[in-house]
């Protein structure tokens, strides 16, 4: 009988595998990832991430939640590059004072961790920027440095001294942008000051040496740029429960061919960062999400008439979609991810893992060697069609054999192995 049965599906795959084999090569998987960044040791709660898949109608079957344990460490960043997954890890203080942290490289096809890249102690890596084909920028925040990553190598290659505090970083045009925020925490404490040195590093990312420094509005620690020619610098401002406080975020725009600064509009309020949709939109959260159009140079949505009040905007899709999340702090995983279009329509709702707060999307290509490798043998071959075809018809998450994790071991995750047949995973 299983012979009989696994003949027939075999001999299907292959009278199919002429007809899909180009749809096959086509096959992307649109993913939201969260890192779910709350630690709390006496609720059960680490750090991990969760995936969702954005393809999937039903919200809830599209949501994996903390499937990728991430231990102690607490992610402050998330990166994508194909489809390898660099999150930005911190190791754990109570006060947030100055430690070490990691990059750990994950595999989004496989769902695995397939390596890690040690920043230096005392550190606290703040942000990753990926710089093609195989080396990253890291700010860290409190050795004052960036540091180079070669991303084959797996280590840290050089240090660039920056500006105090560097926070936020963007990539235009052959140039890094750092965002040094120049905040003063005393050891141990809360308590934090602001001085006024904050500023933006330029750098040449070919060679590695610092360009220019252009002093800030107090507190800058945001930047993005529209891609082009542009770049955007935020001041965060500072709270009224600083003793400096209160003072209004800024916004500072900066041509990305002088490096100069252009325009600078304050705020009424606290300010995040700033992100930039294809469209040339510049959305900010400050009091609600405001919105201002650098093509015409207007808000199209200010202070009082925000796009929404759901919080900052954490990513953007290939189709200008909003992700913001809002975290539940207390453990309670009430935790969720919002989806919101353009002109402010909440698309949808998921509910992700506890402290879920950092996010990003990226398009992977479901379809590879890797996924087809079922028995992680190294190579595709009969063994894992006979996996495929034992666990025929089964139906759930995580299922050895169903290689384009559509939740069903089907006729078409034989399709896929028989196209990669006798090849092997690199």
């Amino acid at each position: 009988m299983y012979i009989r049965r696994f003949t027939f599906t075999f001999v299907l795959t292959i009278l199919m595998f002429a007809v899909l084999s180009v749809h096959a090569q086509e096959d992307v998987q649109n993913l939201a990832i969260v890192a779910n960044t709350l630690r709390k040791p006496e609720a059960d709660i680490s750090p991990t991430l969760s995936f969702i898949d954005l393809d999937e109608p039903d919200v809830k079957k599209a949501v994996e939640n903390e499937i990728l344990p991430l231990g102690l460490v607490i992610p402050s960043d998330l990166e994508v590059q194909g489809n390898l997954l660099y999150a930005l890890n911190q190791e754990p203080d109570p006060f947030f004072d100055p430690r070490g942290g990691a990059i750990e490289i994950i595999n989004l096809l496989t769902r695995s961790h397939v390596g890690s890249i040690p920043i230096d102690a005392d550190t606290t890596p703040k942000q990753i920027a990926l710089i093609p084909p195989s080396k990253a920028y890291v700010t860290g925040l409190y050795s004052n440095v960036i540091h180079v990553v070669d991303l084959n190598q797996k280590s840290v290659v050089k240090r660039i001294p920056c500006g105090p505090m560097p926070d936020g970083i963007t990539i235009l045009n052959g140039k890094a942008y750092i965002a040094n925020s120049a905040y003063v925490k005393e050891p141990g404490t809360w308590n934090v000051s602001y001085d006024d040195t904050s500023s933006v590093t330029i750098i040449d990312i070919e060679t590695d040496t610092v360009l220019k420094t252009i002093p800030m509005p107090l507190n800058t620690n945001g930047i993005g740029s529209d891609g082009e020619s542009k770049v955007i610098a935020v001041s965060a401002g500072i709270g009224a429960w600083n003793p400096q406080g209160p003072v209004s975020g800024t916004v500072v725009f900066i041509d990305a061919v002088t490096d100069e600064i252009e325009k600078t509009i304050e705020l009424d309020g606290r300010a995040g960062a700033p992100d930039i949709d294809s469209m040339k939109r510049l959305f900010i959260s400050s009091g609600g999400l405001l919105v201002y159009d650098l093509f015409t140079e207007q808000w199209t949505h200010d202070a009082d008439n925000p796009l929404t009040d759901l919080g900052g905007v954490g990513a953007i899709d290939q189709n200008d979609n909003l992700y913001i999340t809002r975290p539940d702090w207390t453990g309670g995983r009430m935790d969720e991810l919002y989806v919101v279009s353009p002109d402010g329509v909440l698309l949808n709702t998921y509910r992700i893992g506890p402290g879920g707060s950092v996010v990003t999307v990226a398009q992977v290509q479901a379809i590879g060697v890797a996924a087809a490798n079922v028995n992680h043998d190294g190579i595709v071959n009969i063994l894992d069609l006979v996996i495929v075809s034992s666990n025929f018809g089964q139906t759930g998450r995580n299922l050895q054999g169903d290689v384009n994790r559509d939740g069903i071991i089907d006729v078409f995750d034989l399709v896929r192995i028989a196209r990669y047949l006798g090849q092997s995973v690199q």
